[in-house]
């Protein structure tokens, strides 16, 4: 008898929690779907404000791309609600960008739930928001027509942005009623299965004191799965320290050039050229803003691979050069270019990643006691190889440090300006693209390194 009440109990606890899951999955869904939503009606309201502004018709094209999103879920709405054509809601919750696994728990969360009363004001929600982007298509079409005709005049223009904007504003608070409201079915949900779950647990407890087994292989499932969840973090957390060592790392060259240029405004008299300097250093800032940006892609394509794409060498280099132009005490070193090869298709933010940290390197190491000091970067293609080089006449590195300069936290001789982690970096994402790095130096007169990746 015990083991025939512990049998049912835990079958009915299978039972419930499996649906407390497939219910929280299920409304877990429709916030990301009211994320895809809000992003397609925002990006759209703003696509078109920039249409109404300046009259570009690839404005118009992206609105037009965006406000299907939040209209794939009108259709998938209206579809469940005839019943009898899941069919449609399908397609509507993929134009609505919902991920396909989830289309299924929502068509059942929305069957089974359409009259449940927190779910049911989830729905009327929906139903007021689905109507403010009709009113926003509506306006995009207006502003079209009257663009495409070109007799539009400021104040209409005024008046468009004005309803658009304040259309926008008003299906930000319905979204996040929507999400507020499955926000407290699933706190519902969750106290109502609290309670069940204590009542089966008190039965189960009660009737399996003798079965102590069972609790032994639970305890030890549980042992598996922190563990398994500790490898996980441990694999964060060393993404997390890669991050950190990136940023730093790079960030420092942008830095140390804005303490260059302050030094120069300081020396400087003439208004006009402290304008110039101020125009860098406001160009420098926005370059690191840029750059901040791609190491979070760049930390994302770790999991992702190689992104690649067609890439422009040229325009990466000038962008590595103009983010390193000026140096400490505004010493100004040369920088030459010799291309010939300008397309290749790789992954960009590795290259630039690259390069910062070996230009980077060229000018903090370059040698002030010659009159010229310079970084020259070339490219060309060697049988199915693209090939970068980066030379420079600098301090050089001495034959016994080459080996060793790839390590992570090395520092060569006596050096004090650098992390150590610059060009273990480095050798890491040529690495991930399958490529090699040479390096040729002599002390006091040049350094060269050779980066070949695949074509």
């Amino acid at each position: 008898m015990l083991l025939l009440i512990v049998v049912l109990a835990s079958a009915a606890m299978i039972i419930m929690n499996y649906y407390t899951i497939k219910i929280l999955s299920s409304v877990r869904a429709y916030i990301n779907g009211e994320s895809q939503y809000s992003k397609g009606q925002k990006d759209a309201s703003a696509h078109l404000i920039n249409y109404i502004y300046l009259g570009n018709n690839s404005e118009y094209t992206a609105f037009e791309q965006n406000i299907t999103v939040p209209e794939g879920d009108y259709v998938a709405r209206i579809a469940l609600l005839q019943k009898n054509n899941l069919g449609q809601a399908r397609k509507g919750f993929l134009q609505g960008k919902n991920h396909p696994d989830d289309i299924d728990d929502m068509i059942w969360l929305f069957g089974n739930f359409e009259r449940v009363p927190l779910f049911n004001r989830s729905i009327q929600i929906w139903t007021r928001g689905d109507a403010m982007v009709h009113q926003l298509h509506q306006l995009g079409l207006q502003a079209h027509e009257k663009m495409e005709a070109g007799n539009i005049s400021a104040s209409e223009k005024t008046s468009l942005i004005l309803r658009i904007s304040n259309i926008s504003e008003n299906l930000t608070i319905k979204e996040r009623d929507f999400s507020d409201t499955l926000g407290l079915l699933c706190r519902d949900t969750k106290l109502y299965v609290f309670i069940a779950d204590v009542f089966i647990i008190l039965v189960i407890v009660i009737s399996s004191l003798s079965y102590a087994g069972i609790m032994i292989r639970n305890l030890d499932s549980s042992k598996k799965q922190i563990e398994l969840q500790n490898t996980d973090l441990q694999v964060i957390n060393a993404g997390l320290d890669k991050f950190v060592f990136n940023v730093t790392h790079d960030l420092r060259s942008p830095l140390v050039s804005m303490v260059g240029l302050i030094d120069l405004i300081d020396e400087e008299t003439d208004m006009e050229q402290i304008k110039a300097y101020t125009l860098m250093m406001k160009e420098s800032l926005e370059k690191q803003e840029q750059f901040i940006n791609e190491m979070l892609t760049f930390i994302k394509s770790k999991h992702t691979g190689l992104v690649k794409k067609e890439c422009d060498l040229g325009q990466i280099i000038d962008n590595v050069f103009s983010q390193n132009h000026y140096r400490v005490k505004g010493k100004t070193v040369k920088f030459y270019r010799e291309y010939q090869l300008t397309k290749i298709d790789s992954d960009a933010l590795k290259i630039q990643v690259i390069l910062n940290n070996l230009v980077t390197n060229s000018i903090k190491y370059s040698d002030p006691k010659k009159e010229e000091q310079w970084v020259k970067v070339k490219t060309y293609r060697d049988k199915s190889n693209a090939v970068i080089e980066v030379e420079d006449n600098g301090l050089g590195i001495r034959k016994n440090d080459q080996e060793r300069i790839f390590d992570k936290f090395y520092l060569s001789g006596n050096n004090k300006n650098s992390s150590g982690i610059g060009l273990y970096l480095v050798k890491d994402a040529i690495t991930q693209m399958n490529g090699q790095i040479e390096v040729h130096s002599e002390p006091g007169v040049y350094t060269k390194f050779i980066i070949t990746i695949p074509f």
